[in-house]
């Protein structure tokens, strides 16, 4: 374990000098190594290092949020990353990026690199992602919900697991004041929009005091379930794709919670791409639909084969199993349909908003689409306990 410091290209590469498991990896000797910073999102230092024999992705957490260095920030966020690789892998396999290293002094993990992916993201935005990419996601956050659950674990484990990632605080107050808590105050300096299109809508979302009420409740939902680990910050940015190849990435957000907050999260990206790109609106809908459709199939594949090995489900009789099956799943989708509310109010006035809109025709298109994702998401934080299929959902959207 290394004394904390940060990173430039040559000290990583003195420091990857070190670790032999790396120096084989990367090949030949450090002076052929090759580190370029490629650091694109909000909070960390991300390197790609390059050998003879090889090349590896290495991310450090620096003392404050990247992009606002008077954001102060704790160092702890890249060790709930590894730990939620270490969690997950198990379940998802090469969904993920593999994890090669991990120094808790210099809060520094290595890994694989995806230098042949495309953040998916961008690759919706200049529209060369594939089709049926959304049926990946749904199988790895069906996996990876059974695998960290009550139904799958004995409570003890559970505990155990929540554990390490009830300390993930200073991220977890990131989530619970930008996502849930920010867009809703009038006076919070962290909220911008396109003024004065959006003003009326703005104030009318920020004086609803029946909408605060329905976003009461989501946040109870999201600070009292713990169904399972979530990844916390599953958007069309924490995604990289090849061809058929998608591997989820950043789990730094991770915590215990309701599964159908990494659902919602990600369907409000898909539905904001939707809005805010001629002709993509039906290939969204389509793909929220297999979304929702991978991941029932995969828990249910772990819920039926896996059987009941934790304490949750354990008197249950295959005889009795539909309706409860039933309940649960409607249960996710009330959640995911209120969270995908409320990332679609945040991606559109609060901190930290998406590309996508930038990729309207004009701004009047760019309008449209924010006026839209604002109407859309107060119906469905509104509405979000009386949707209980997909079909409901894509109606509302």
């Amino acid at each position: 374990m290394s004394a904390y410091r940060p990173l430039s290209a040559s000290l990583l590469i003195d420091h990857l000098a070190t670790l032999p498991d790396l120096t084989a990896r990367l090949g030949g000797k450090a002076a052929d190594w090759i580190a370029r910073e490629v650091s694109d999102g909000n909070l960390n230092t991300v390197f790609i290092v390059t050998g003879p024999a090889g090349s590896v992705c290495c991310k450090q957490s620096l003392p404050y949020v990247r992009v606002d260095p008077n954001w102060a920030m704790p160092l702890e966020r890249t060790l709930f990353e590894a730990r939620w690789m270490q969690a997950v892998s198990p379940a998802v396999g090469h969904q993920i990026s593999e994890l090669y290293h991990l120094d808790e002094g210099l809060f520094l993990i290595v890994m694989e690199n995806l230098g042949s992916h495309q953040v998916l993201r961008s690759a919706l935005v200049s529209g060369v992602a594939p089709a049926g990419f959304a049926a990946r996601i749904g199988e790895f956050v069906g996996h990876a919900a059974y695998a960290t659950s009550w139904r799958a674990l004995a409570f003890e484990d559970v505990y155990a697991l929540r554990d390490k990632f009830s300390r993930n605080l200073a991220l977890t107050r990131i989530t619970v004041d930008l996502v849930l808590t920010d867009p809703y105050r009038s006076a919070c300096s962290r909220n911008h929009w396109l003024s004065p299109e959006l003003d009326d809508l703005v104030t009318a979302l920020q004086e609803d005091a029946v909408l605060h009420t329905a976003v009461e409740r989501m946040q109870e939902r999201f600070l009292s379930s713990s169904q399972a680990l979530l990844h916390g910050d599953l958007h069309t940015g924490s995604i990289m794709i090849s061809g058929d190849d998608v591997r989820v990435i950043d789990g730094e957000f991770a915590v215990y919670g309701p599964i159908g907050f990494d659902l919602g999260m990600f369907i409000a990206n898909l539905v904001m791409n939707g809005y805010a790109q001629t002709g993509h609106e039906d290939w969204m809908r389509d793909e929220i639909a297999l979304l929702w459709a991978s991941f029932r199939r995969a828990y249910l594949e772990r819920w039926e084969h896996g059987g009941a090995q934790g304490d949750l489900g354990s008197l249950t009789q295959p005889a009795s199993c539909g309706t409860e099956r039933t309940r649960f799943f409607q249960q996710v989708m009330h959640d995911a349909v209120g969270f995908a509310g409320l990332e679609m109010i945040r991606r559109t006035i609060g901190f930290a908003q998406i590309a996508d809109y930038e990729a309207a025709q004009d701004r009047a298109g760019e309008i449209e689409a924010r006026r839209r994702a604002l109407m859309t998401g107060r119906s469905l934080i509104q509405k979000a306990f009386q949707i209980d299929t997909i079909e409901a959902l894509l109606d509302h959207v």
